[in-house]
């Protein structure tokens, strides 16, 4: 782990209790939840259990919640899963993540309609934009709650408002929200959400898509008929325990924690402000995620300058981590209109729970001595 771990939103550290939740069920037998004997039924108990932890931090029934592989199968069984079973079309807005962009693609690929919202130089979605792409043929509608790379909140009350006039279901990808902000389903207003444990500090490898109680939704995997015939494939147990006792760690922190990071997130930005008075907070005009700041430094290279840092001890990105290890032009800024050089030199900060002021000032220190424009040359374009 790097000395100074500025990329929460790339995978948050497992927390030492999520281990201790999961080692019984990966070091002593391991039943099959579908088995009728003694192992089975523990596996069974500890599985819903579990279901019953991540519904309470939704505010949803624990028969709703599909436990899947991780957000990305989440994400993809939502929007396959919705325009398969009711056989039509699907809305998702510019500056979805990688899972729900690709999976449109894909859709459109097979004939499906798509259309992409655009969104305003904040990053946001109007919902006036929304009413007027609904189509008669609409059956989803896609839209995050929070940006992974700019951290932007999306409208989805109102975005949710314009859906149920229509008659049109919601799908909400959460992952980057989920213990970092109060998400209650019901509030919201969605019909399916996603979420992942590794960015909650839980287990990767594990994830959940809630479902609303009668919404209709075609499988993507073919077996055993597990997870209420939603999600065939034998469940992983160890991983679903870790994933409940992550929902009820973030349940107790999340408000104690968006308070102390939007403190720590708005220092660095003065600073680095401070220090690069031509630099651009995107999104800075739009309520965000209290941890996350993607930062815009005119001349940098983004590129060096994220390997830089490593070099120094510090891990940041420059936006999205789910495109394998490549590093490339951020689509979220190109729909913001954010001009390509600026975006190159874009990097992004994502802070969590174990930061303290102390390392942010020594990320600054360090971007100052190796960043600035008196640093070595090859960090400027």
């Amino acid at each position: 782990m790097p000395a100074i771990y500025l990329d929460h939103n790339a995978s948050t550290p497992q927390l030492a209790a999520v281990t201790r939740a999961q080692l019984p069920f990966l070091d002593g037998p391991r039943g099959n939840p579908s088995s009728v004997h003694a192992a089975g039924r523990v596996a069974r108990q500890a599985l819903e259990e579990a279901r019953e932890q991540v519904a309470n931090l939704l505010g949803a029934q624990p028969r709703e919640v599909v436990f899947t592989s991780g957000a990305t199968e989440a994400n993809n069984l939502a929007l396959l899963g919705v325009t398969a079973a009711c056989n039509g079309g699907l809305i998702l807005s510019a500056v979805e993540h990688p899972s729900v962009a690709k999976a449109a693609d894909h859709l459109a690929g097979s004939g499906v309609s798509v259309a992409r919202l655009p969104v305003d130089a904040e990053g946001r979605v109007d919902p006036g934009d929304l009413r007027r792409l609904l189509q008669p043929g609409t059956v989803l509608v896609s839209v995050m709650l929070a940006n992974n790379e700019t951290g932007v909140l999306q409208p989805i009350r109102e975005l949710s408002a314009v859906c149920r006039e229509a008659g049109v279901l919601l799908h909400v990808d959460a992952v980057q929200a989920m213990g970092r902000l109060s998400v209650d389903v019901g509030d919201l207003g969605a019909d399916l959400l996603s979420l992942s444990g590794h960015k909650m500090h839980g287990p990767a490898g594990i994830g959940a898509l809630w479902v609303r109680q009668g919404v209709s939704l075609a499988p993507l995997l073919h077996g055993g008929g597990q997870e209420s015939n939603r999600r065939s494939g034998s469940e992983n147990v160890a991983g679903a325990v870790g994933l409940g006792a992550a929902a009820c760690h973030a349940a107790e922190a999340q408000e104690r924690l968006q308070n102390d990071l939007a403190g720590l997130r708005d220092h660095l930005e003065r600073r680095l402000l401070e220090l690069w008075p031509t630099a651009v907070v995107h999104g800075a005009g739009a309520a965000r995620l209290s941890n996350t700041t993607l930062v815009g430094f005119p001349g940098l290279d983004g590129e060096a300058a994220v390997m830089r840092l490593d070099l120094e001890g510090v891990a940041v990105s420059l936006g999205s981590a789910c495109s394998t290890g490549t590093m490339r032009s951020s689509t979220v800024l190109a729909a913001m209109g954010v001009p390509e050089s600026l975006a190159a030199g874009s990097l992004r900060f994502s802070l969590g729970p174990d930061n303290t002021r102390a390392e942010i000032d020594e990320v600054v220190q360090i971007f100052q001595r190796a960043l600035t424009p008196s640093a070595p040359a090859e960090v400027l374009a």
